[in-house]
């Protein structure tokens, strides 16, 4: 909804579900009267010195809500309810409410995705596009979703509809692509689980002398040892000793040849074949492992950000305890200089390349859980008085700076690896192989290598479970923010739980982590996309950059600096534009293809395919794998037209002219700057937010009167 203030207009926040409420201005619902079977009412609005005051009155004109039977004023117990209501769900401190964004920020994907895509390119080159997008668009937008949050004091979609109801598809497509995240990540959970509890033994399981084959490898291995240690001038020696090293390299075990490869695809997963084949049904040791992930997560979400609160304090600081110890571990190891010097020298050449930018852009949004609507969410839970400004760039910097942390304690342990069996610091697993392949292997070369694997998979488990509980959080809140769903939290919350349980039992199947892909790939990054180029538009050309800053400067007692200004206004939308389109037209001229275990070239894993080198292939997706690639994309998209359409303001053209035909002032980063009568001053401010939470108050309490006679009559 919004309020006229002398000629100007502030978005006012409402938390009743009703459509038809929501999308009319309040100016029009000063003379529109309702359809109530009770009695007629309308609102209308006065101005008294100045301020506008907004009146609830039936169709005689006398109030609606009268003084109490001890005389106390309607507004003085608006006041209690308000207040009350202001304290009734909110973070225990702002302690509480940062670590939970980092928590949220911070996930597996700063420990595996970052380092691998540095690597991949140019090691210290990729730092100048992640920061410079770091710069202009995940403080931004952070700052942004915070602001918003902090000031409605509501879910994704209920801000977003108050930003104008054409945005209404965009808090719904929040919800869903956080639904969607939460469906898939849990099974990274999953794995991390499973290999922390398999690393409870005196030797770690993927050691090669866990190999089947291993016995009958061991006799040539040590054989060629002996041969090799003669004289190879001898033609006999020299002979044998290449004959058994040609046995050991064509060794049809594909175990003995990289045996942590082997470990994850076959004993971990049970991968099967292809996609279209289930192989060995459920794996029922992954199937253990996601009904404790979802056990831990629902422990965690039971009490909203009341126990999600008090769980951050473990979740969210022990992973840097774990990870600080990896580091001390990792610097002191033979070679961890070779390898945090691949880490961070630079091949400048790879600067230009539109695939570093790209990755880049999509690495900051998908850490920094932008678009989600769960930073709307927790930024809800805030006092409004709260400097937002300070806190999001804590956080961006908190999350950024543990992705170069992980990746310097990521290269340590590979500069070992390398300084012991040579094979190169740059020889790495993309994604989830980094965790569950590379790692493992450098793990097999330490002391006590099962500590260092339980701490680390405890680590991610820690890392994984805050983005998920935080993520399902934000997810949850707009369906009882639109009062679709009004059951007790820790019910609700546990059939979600349940169903996505089962719907997961997919993802834990011979061809699960096959349909994984699908979803990495398809179901968040672009939906992501499309969803926050939608954002920085409404809020930079409808809602107003000006009322923005305004709303900032009354939180914060500072307006935002000319940058962040200059970004929400031109800067971000463009960014995102160009890596939108880039990314269109990169996904249009490839195949759609994913990742299938063929096995070694010594013994290939089935008869479909050739084994390889380093045993997997990437191959088309079938048509069926294809078409939920398109329906996972639209699903979260689709309410974006949808509403835009449906909500489509009639005085579109007139608004149209207001905007881009009305002067230079709103093409100005903050139309204030020029048009000084639009800024407005925290004490002014202060009036308008209280006014407007009243007026919701009352709309309420007459809504709730009305249900009240409606049962009594029925």
């Amino acid at each position: 909804m919004s309020l006229d203030l002398k000629g100007l207009k502030f978005v006012l926040h409402s938390t009743s579900v009703s459509e038809d409420d929501d999308r009319k201005p309040l100016e029009n619902l000063a003379t529109e009267k309702s359809n109530s079977s009770s009695r007629k009412q309308k609102k209308s609005a006065s101005n008294v010195d100045g301020e506008t005051v907004i009146h609830l009155q039936d169709s005689e004109g006398s109030d609606i809500l009268p003084k109490d039977a001890a005389g106390e004023d309607v507004d003085e117990q608006l006041e209690k309810v308000l207040t009350e209501a202001e304290s009734r769900e909110a973070w225990g401190s702002k302690t509480e409410f940062l670590l939970a964004s980092i928590g949220l920020a911070v996930g597996v994907g700063n420990v595996w995705r970052f380092p691998y895509l540095a690597q991949k390119h140019g090691g210290g080159a990729f730092l100048i596009p992640y920061f410079t997008m770091m710069i202009v668009e995940g403080i931004p937008l952070f700052m942004m979703e915070y602001a918003l949050g902090q000031r409605m004091k509501q879910s994704a979609v209920r801000v977003w509809n108050n930003v104008h109801p054409a945005f209404f598809g965009v808090g719904i497509g929040c919800m869903l692509v956080s639904f969607a995240m939460c469906l898939y990540y849990i099974v990274i959970i999953t794995w991390c689980v499973y290999y922390f509890f398999v690393s409870f033994t005196s030797d770690l399981p993927w050691k090669i002398e866990y190999c089947p084959g291993y016995a009958g490898y061991s006799v040539i291995k040590a054989n060629h040892s002996v041969w090799s240690m003669k004289n190879q001038s001898i033609w006999l020696n020299s002979n044998i000793t290449a004959k058994l090293k040609k046995d050991m390299d064509e060794y049809p075990d594909c175990c003995v040849h990289h045996p942590t490869e082997f470990y994850w695809y076959r004993r971990g997963l049970r991968v099967s074949n292809t996609m279209e084949s289930l192989g060995d049904g459920i794996n029922w040791k992954l199937f253990g492992s996601l009904f404790v992930g979802w056990v831990i997560t629902y422990l965690c979400v039971l009490k909203g950000v009341k126990s999600s609160g008090k769980a951050v304090y473990f979740t969210a600081t022990f992973p840097y305890i774990i990870m600080f110890i990896l580091f001390i571990r990792g610097v002191t190891l033979e070679g961890a200089g070779d390898g945090i010097l691949a880490f961070f020298k630079p091949k400048w050449e790879r600067v230009l390349d539109s695939r570093a930018w790209m990755d880049a852009a999509t690495q900051m949004f998908y850490s920094l859980s932008i678009g989600f609507g769960a930073l709307i969410a927790f930024s809800s839970y805030m006092p409004r008085k709260n400097n937002s400004s300070n806190d999001a760039i804590t956080v961006v910097l908190a999350n950024c700076g543990t992705s170069l942390f992980s990746g310097i304690v990521v290269f340590s342990f590979l500069g070992h690896r390398q300084h012991v069996t040579g094979t190169p610091v740059t020889d790495i697993s993309p994604g989830p192989g980094l965790a569950f392949i590379t790692f493992c292997e450098a793990f097999l070369l330490m002391d006590v290598s099962p500590l260092w694997a339980i701490l680390f998979f405890f680590m991610l488990i820690l890392l994984g479970i805050d983005s998920e509980f935080g993520t399902l959080e934000g997810a949850v809140a707009p369906l009882y923010d639109l009062k679709w769903v009004t059951m007790r939290k820790e019910y609700f919350m546990g059939i979600v739980a349940i169903i996505f349980f089962f719907v997961e039992l997919a993802l834990v199947c011979g061809n699960g982590f096959y349909l994984f892909q699908v979803f990495d790939d398809y179901s968040v990054p672009l939906p992501l996309l499309i969803i926050s180029l939608f954002q920085v538009l409404a809020i930079g050309w409808v809602y107003g950059i000006d009322k923005l800053s305004n709303d900032i400067e009354y939180m914060t007692g500072s307006r935002p600096f000319f940058f962040w200004v200059l970004c929400w206004k031109y800067i971000s939308p463009i960014a995102m534009a160009v890596v939108f389109f880039t990314s269109v037209a990169k996904t249009a001229e490839e195949q759609p293809t994913y990742l299938v275990y063929v096995g070694c070239i010594q013994n290939p894993f089935s008869s479909l395919f050739p084994g390889a080198s380093n045993s997997t292939k990437r191959i088309t997706y079938p048509p069926w794998a294809q078409a939920l690639a398109v329906i996972l994309v639209l699903a979260s998209v689709f309410p974006l037209p949808i509403y835009l359409i449906k909500n489509w303001p009639k005085n579109w053209r007139q608004g149209f002219r207001n905007v881009f035909l009305s002067g230079w002032a709103n093409y100005v980063p903050d139309p204030s700057w020029y048009d000084k009568s639009r800024r407005i001053p925290p004490v002014q401010m202060e009036k308008i937010i209280r006014q407007e939470d009243l007026a919701i108050l009352k709309m309420q309490m007459m809504r709730e009167q009305e249900k009240k006679e409606l049962t009594s009559k029925a």
